[in-house]
């Protein structure tokens, strides 16, 4: 039978060539063949994160590194800023709350972006350990300006997280050229791979915050992870998820074979032709256009359909998997995710797919 086309966001599909070495034997972890393949890991993460440091690779769901930045850079009562513009900035928020943090969350609207003005004014005034913001949010289709917002907190000193978790590899983030304290993400999004991992990395004045840190850590212990990292045979405290790492190695080399710039054109590309498509249909888009995520398009179900019936419309006939909303958008949105591994031909199928469940229905 015909592989399910997964248009969400996240798992995303896997190339041919990644399945083939995710379903090889996995190297035990504590030989020359793991040490040399996390090695060229590591070096490959430094060029997609586009920072000189270290990236820590977590066996665990990108909600995992969250909770690692959270356990690693704050001690309990921190106060703690979190723009939220929908379900992953709130997930934030909750993480912060469950670990003690004096955590204020701004919300700007789902559906919305940061706003700068509103940002700046509450940064200006309130004095944060931190700032914490995700940059593509998933649950309604926005891209946040993740370099400006970095340079407005810069401004007031106040040091900045950002959830990565759906964008890293898939449109532009330079961590240290930006001036980014963490920035967290994951396997199974952009970087064209199976799900079990978490990547984080920290900037210096990050890890200089891991050293008064006194949260409770034991699995997620950064500075634990970095020894390995920094090893002449680099290698992880405990038994990582061996296949996955050996993925996202042939991954992340396909990504920086093809050239990231390249990669975000097309991902630019395959955002305007989803919207304009989109908009064609009659259909009409949750955020404006000009936060609009190239990575993920939130549509709008009009009154006569239901979310649900489009979903299994396309999955039943067209073996094409989309998803529908969360939270307070749930059952008024349909969400296709074009991230990670896709061909003009995968993008075409599920247009139609869309098409095809508008008329019929």
């Amino acid at each position: 039978m015909e592989d399910m086309l997964l248009m969400t966001p996240g798992p995303t599909m896997v190339p041919e060539e990644v399945k083939k070495i995710a379903g090889m034997q996995p190297f035990h972890h504590r030989t020359e063949e793991f040490y040399q393949l996390f090695s060229r890991l590591n070096e490959n993460l430094k060029k997609i994160f586009q920072t000189k440091n270290e990236v820590i690779t977590l066996t665990s769901s990108g909600t995992g590194g969250m909770e690692a930045a959270v356990a690693n850079l704050f001690s309990a009562g921190d106060k703690v800023l979190v723009a939220s513009i929908g379900y992953f900035g709130e997930r934030f928020y909750d993480i912060a709350k469950a670990y003690g943090l004096e955590a204020e969350i701004y919300d700007f609207g789902w559906g919305n972006a940061v706003d700068l003005d509103i940002l700046e004014d509450k940064l200006k005034k309130g004095n944060y350990k931190a700032l914490l913001v995700t940059h593509n949010e998933t649950s309604t289709g926005v891209t946040n300006d993740i370099e400006n917002i970095a340079k407005i907190a810069n401004q007031y000193n106040v040091p900045v997280i950002v959830d990565a978790v759906s964008s890293l590899g898939g449109i532009p983030l330079k961590m240290d050229e930006w001036g980014i304290d963490a920035v967290i993400t994951c396997s199974q999004k952009c970087l064209m791979s199976p799900p079990g991992l978490s990547f984080i990395a920290l900037s210096d004045r990050a890890w200089e915050m891991t050293k008064t840190s006194n949260l409770p850590k034991y699995y997620f212990d950064l500075r634990k992870a970095r020894e390995g990292v920094l090893k002449l045979k680099p290698d992880t405290p405990a038994t990582p998820a061996v296949s996955t790492i050996m993925a996202v190695a042939k991954a992340t080399d396909m990504l920086l074979e093809k050239g990231l710039d390249n990669v975000y054109k097309k991902q630019s590309e395959y955002g305007k032709k989803v919207r304009k498509y989109v908009k064609e249909l009659g259909l009409e888009l949750l955020p404006k256009e000009e936060v609009a995520s190239d990575l993920i398009t939130a549509i709008k179900v009009p009154e006569r359909y239901k979310a649900s019936d489009i979903i299994n419309y396309m999955k039943e006939k067209h073996r094409v998997l989309i998803t529908g909303g969360q939270g307070p958008l749930k059952g008024k949105i349909i969400r296709i995710g074009h991230m990670g591994y896709l061909t003009d031909e995968m993008l075409d199928k599920a247009l139609y797919a869309l098409e095809d469940a508008i008329s019929s229905l």
